[in-house]
């Protein structure tokens, strides 16, 4: 009976070994435990993207950072869907080179599709900033504001408003009740007071809740278990708000760790009205 006990040990260590040689070099990186990665040529963009008053999205989801391998490509088919819909076009790419000032003038709207860590060479950062702060739109999702490690400061603070800390471990994916405190937004038209979903919550340093940050959705603190190693509990928890930033918009949500989330119905119509408001198409720039 003993050796088997200990035949059973063992597996168990051996397979979360395994595991954790697997899943280290992501941990790694999403840490800033490597240097990251620029890329010095721009892409080719289709002929015609965003001309004649097309709305154009640039889907973004480069990681120099943990890499969300399901909800990456099931988020690019969330947009394409909605775009397809509603007569956008979408391009896609991992190549920050694309952040150039001819590039992104040709776009209304960056989808960061779960982008992680630093992305950006020096000028890169100075064209993104410029676009946004010219009146470009930008919508967050997860894992775009999912990097412990300081890399730009502009990007942290005055674009997504949140420093990320940590989620929760054990369990890492909980059910939890999200509260809709803005109904009014287009992104959170439809969903109703509250509603329960099971996603990897974020915490952050501290709260979005700032003057002229729109709090859309927050957290229920009671409804799941905020921890990983210490408690994650941020008393006010917005999960979802937007702002403007000079003469750009901005909304960020934090849902959307696993892949089922993108299926969601509620999940596409909050996407797609984010996106409408991001782009100018629906909705007021106005501070809370």
């Amino acid at each position: 009976m003993k050796r088997v006990v200990r035949l059973v040990v063992l597996l168990v260590v051996v397979v979360l070994a395994i595991a954790a040689l697997r899943i280290w070099p992501s941990i790694r990186a999403a840490q800033g435990g490597q240097e990251p990665v620029y890329d010095p040529v721009p892409p080719a963009l289709p002929e015609g993207l965003g001309e004649g008053g097309a709305v154009a999205l640039l889907v973004f989801s480069k990681t120099n950072g943990f890499r969300h391998e399901e909800a990456i490509p099931a988020c690019e088919r969330s947009v394409r869907e909605i775009a397809a819909r509603r007569g956008w076009q979408v391009f896609a790419t991992e190549n920050g080179a694309v952040f150039d000032d001819a590039l992104l003038a040709r776009f209304r709207v960056v989808v960061a599709n779960n982008a992680t860590g630093d992305n950006w060479s020096g000028p890169q950062r100075e064209a993104f900033r410029r676009f946004i702060e010219a009146g470009g739109g930008f919508v967050g999702v997860h894992g775009a504001a999912g990097t412990r490690y300081r890399f730009w400061d502009w990007y942290t603070d005055e674009l997504l408003h949140g420093r990320f800390i940590g989620h929760p471990i054990f369990p890492q994916l909980q059910t939890a009740r999200v509260v809709v405190e803005d109904p009014t937004h287009p992104a959170m038209a439809g969903l109703g007071a509250s509603f329960e979903h099971e996603d990897e919550w974020y915490s952050f340093e501290e709260s979005a809740r700032a003057p002229g940050v729109r709090v859309l959705a927050t957290l229920d603190e009671s409804s799941y278990t905020p921890r990983d190693w210490r408690s994650l509990a941020m008393g006010d928890h917005p999960i979802v708000w937007s702002h403007c930033l000079r003469g750009g918009r901005v909304f960020y949500s934090a849902l959307g760790h696993g892949a089922a989330t993108y299926e969601r119905p509620e999940h596409a119509r909050m996407l797609e009205g984010a996106i409408a408001w991001a782009a100018g198409l629906e909705g007021a720039c106005e501070a809370p």
